[in-house]
C-alpha cells in the first residue's frame, strides 16, 4: 500500500509562499522597473491574495530583498562550485568569470534590479544584503594553494571589489543594450587575469605626476 504523504510543515508552507512571491517579482522585473510594480501586480502574478502577501512580507521592498538574497546565495555557490581549485590560476579565473556571467545571463532582471533599485532603498534595508557574496568567492579562490603556486596572486579585498564591480558594470551596460554578457566573456577574463597576475603594484614614486597648476609642462 502506498505510503501517505507527510503533511507539509508550517515552515515549508511559509517557504513555498515566499518563493511564490519572489518568483512572481522576478517575472515582473523582466517586464518593468521595480518602482512601477505594485502589490496588486505581485499577488496577481502569484495567484494569491494581499492577505497572504502581508503574512510573509511587510512591503514589496522586503520581497525584493528576499529575492536578491536568494539570488546572491545560489549564484555565489554556483560560481564557487564551478572552479577547479587544482587547475592553473588562469584556468580558475576563466571558470570563475564564465560561471559568474552564466549566472547573470540566466537571471538578467535580478542583476539589473540589484544595480538599479538597491541604491534607492532605505539604508537599513540595503545594508541587510550581503554585498560581498561574490567578493568572498573571488578572494577564497585566489587564496587557494594551487592558485598561488601556479603564479597567481591572492587578491586583496580592494582588488576583489574592483573585479566584481567591473563585472557588474559590464553586465549593466550589456543588458541595457540588449546584449548577453557572454558576448564580452574574453575581455572579462583577460581583465580578471591582469588583476590577479601579480601581487605587486608599481611604486608610486615611479608614476609620473602631472605638473602643478601654473607650472610649465
Amino acid at each position: 500500500m502506498p505510503r501517505a504523504a507527510e503533511p507539509e510543515t508550517a515552515a515549508e508552507s511559509a517557504g513555498a509562499y515566499r518563493s511564490r512571491f519572489t518568483g512572481a517579482l522576478e517575472s515582473l522585473l523582466a517586464e518593468k522597473r521595480f518602482p512601477k510594480i505594485t502589490i496588486g501586480d505581485l499577488v496577481g502574478r502569484a495567484h494569491t491574495s494581499r492577505r497572504s502577501f502581508y503574512e510573509h512580507f511587510t512591503s514589496k521592498e522586503a520581497c525584493l530583498l528576499a529575492l536578491l538574497k536568494e539570488a546572491a546565495e545560489s549564484g555565489s555557490a554556483q560560481v564557487s562550485a564551478a572552479v577547479d581549485r587544482s587547475a592553473p590560476w588562469q584556468t580558475q579565473l576563466r571558470q570563475l568569470v564564465t560561471a559568474w556571467i552564466g549566472v547573470v545571463d540566466a537571471r538578467p532582471a535580478v542583476m539589473l534590479s540589484y544595480l538599479r533599485d538597491v541604491p534607492l532603498l532605505d539604508t537599513p534595508l540595503a545594508a541587510s544584503l550581503n554585498h560581498d557574496a561574490y567578493v568572498n568567492v573571488v578572494r577564497t579562490v585566489s587564496a587557494g594553494t594551487e592558485f598561488r603556486k601556479s603564479g597567481g596572486a591572492a587578491l586583496s579585498r580592494a582588488r576583489a571589489v574592483i573585479l566584481c564591480g567591473g563585472l557588474e558594470k559590464l553586465a549593466e551596460d550589456a543588458l541595457r543594450h540588449g546584449e548577453s554578457v557572454d558576448a564580452h566573456l574574453e575581455e572579462a577574463v583577460q581583465a580578471a587575469i591582469l588583476l590577479a597576475g601579480s601581487g605587486e603594484l608599481t611604486s608610486p614614486e615611479l608614476i609620473p605626476r602631472p605638473p602643478e597648476s601654473g607650472t610649465p609642462g
